[in-house]
């Protein structure tokens, strides 16, 4: 996947360099740096983030620190001679950055900021009402909740957990909903457990309190993702240079102010990497799951929808549990939705 934690530095006359820096200070994992050292760079590292310096030439001194060299110029962007040119940076900057594998982030220009996140345009909320132009398979229907198959399924079994209310995160739901939504995690990891003979990872990208400072293209409204898989959770998650704290499920809705990513191990640990100043790069999880399966290429759902998976994990789900009605608990039968 993707990498952060590295240093660019990019050489240029000192005439581009402070339209440069304005630009490129927009983008979510990268931080400016007016000076070098180890200690500087261990602290912008240590937030999932890229060190960006500007000089006018370059120094070998910087040789140690591993970095990727840009050169500012007044004519066009040369991305195999990573030449980044000054009329198109927004757009070129990334892509140079592409070519060495480097993650720079969404632009502050695409945030949601000033975007109200209302109801109306709202997907789940769509899928909820039944009011999708596609048919979407709820398979599962509790007071506050509802469970369909996952868009985007390159793995088998991949179902999300939707509050029916509007909110950014399940941090933000009252307590007796978490309750509620707790009881039906362990039914549901239960269920997959038994037709996929593998235990669930679960994980869930908050969206913080309003969902501000998400890109405007966001689906900001909660859920929470199950997959099996035999992957080791907190290794991989670690790997990818996020460093999650354990926390006791109990104390999730200390965490609805800021946007979050938090990750229940199929041991049911939770982990959370919940720090406002962290960079965390758009379906992380899903990144790091695809990464470990060697399909990295295909973890993103707007590109990789696999809708036909969809009707797999609908019928297969439902089939389990016509076959098993009789041994499943009654709140379970009475919660199954075995036609759409």
């Amino acid at each position: 996947m993707k990498k952060t934690q590295r240093l660019i530095i990019i050489i240029g006359d000192i005439s581009l360099i402070p339209t440069c820096t304005e630009i490129i200070e927009g983008f979510h994992a990268c931080t400016v740096v007016k000076s070098l050292s180890e200690e500087i760079l261990h602290n912008v590292y240590y937030y999932n983030k890229n060190a960006v310096y500007f000089a006018q030439s370059y120094n070998f001194a910087w040789t140690i620190y591993n970095p990727i060299v840009i050169q500012l110029s007044k004519s066009e962007t040369n991305i195999d001679l990573s030449i980044l040119g000054c009329n198109n940076i927004l757009e070129d900057f990334p892509k140079i950055l592409n070519a060495h594998n480097i993650d720079v982030g969404d632009h502050a220009s695409h945030d949601s900021t000033n975007v109200v996140h209302s109801t109306k345009n709202c997907l789940l909320c769509k899928i909820r009402d039944r009011q999708t132009d596609t048919p979407e398979h709820i398979v599962y229907e509790t007071k506050s909740f509802y469970v369909v198959p996952g868009t985007g399924a390159f793995f088998k079994g991949y179902l999300m957990i939707v509050p029916k209310k509007h909110v950014m995160s399940f941090a933000l739901l009252p307590q007796e909903e978490r309750n509620e939504f707790y009881a039906l995690l362990d039914d549901l990891r239960s269920i997959l457990e038994c037709i996929y003979q593998k235990k669930v990872f679960a994980f869930e990208c908050g969206s913080g309190r309003t969902g501000s400072g998400k890109h405007e293209t966001s689906i900001v409204h909660a859920h929470f993702h199950l997959a099996p898989t035999d992957m080791p959770v907190l290794k991989e998650v670690q790997k990818s240079g996020l460093h999650p704290a354990l926390i006791d499920k109990e104390n999730l809705g200390e965490y609805g102010e800021y946007p979050y990513m938090l990750y229940v191990d199929q041991d049911d640990n939770w982990f959370i990497a919940s720090d406002p100043h962290d960079y965390y790069p758009r379906q992380h999880p899903r990144q790091v799951l695809a990464n470990w399966m060697g399909c990295y290429d295909i973890y993103n759902w707007r590109i990789h929808p696999f809708r036909d998976r969809m009707d797999i994990i609908a019928m297969e789900f439902r089939d389990f549990c016509k076959q098993n009605s009789q041994i499943l608990p009654e709140w379970v039968r009475n919660s199954v939705m075995f036609e759409d």
